[in-house]
This record gives structure tokens, C-alpha cells and sequence, in this order.
């Protein structure tokens, strides 16, 4: 790897300066590199297993659809009840 390769990767895995990067050692760079890797591939593992799971849960059977927030409307109240109010408020 030239000297100009490392100032560029350096720039772009670090958001550093040219001048920055030129003024780690080695050493300094190869550590940072290497908890960059470490970042990046736990980043892509997380994100596999997200979409991975998505996928089978896509793929499951199920006869119903598990609602979310269940019944329960704004504050506690029933849907019924807010569906009331409503009709108090606005009409039908």
C-alpha cells in the first residue's frame, strides 16, 4: 500500500484530514484500522441479522395478525370509546 493510498483510506474511514492521517505513526494507523474493521463487520453482522429475521418472521405462518398496541386507544381508552367521542365531536 503507497503512502498516498494510506492518507486516502485514512480520510475516508476516519474523517480525518490528509494532514492528520499524515501525522499518525504506523502503529497509530494500524490500530485504527483495525477497530475500524472490527466496528464495520459488527455493524454488517447486526444488520444481516436483522434483515435475516425479518425475513423468516415474513415467512412464518400465522393465522391472525398480532396488533401492535392491541385495543387500547389514546391514554388508556378503548377504541370504542374514542370512536364515541369522536361522533360527540364531529358527528358521523
Amino acid at each position: 500500500m503507497s503512502y498516498e493510498e494510506i492518507i486516502a483510506e485514512g480520510v475516508i474511514a476516519f474523517g480525518l484530514s490528509p494532514e492528520e492521517v499524515g501525522n499518525l505513526t504506523f502503529k497509530e494507523f494500524d490500530i485504527m484500522m483495525s477497530r475500524f474493521n472490527e466496528f464495520k463487520r459488527t455493524e454488517y453482522e447486526i444488520l444481516r441479522n436483522v434483515y435475516w429475521n425479518a425475513i423468516l418472521n415474513a415467512l412464518k405462518k400465522r393465522s391472525t395478525v398480532i396488533p401492535l398496541f392491541g385495543n387500547i386507544g389514546i391514554n388508556g381508552k378503548d377504541k370504542s370509546e374514542i370512536a364515541e367521542e369522536r361522533k360527540e365531536l364531529f358527528g358521523e
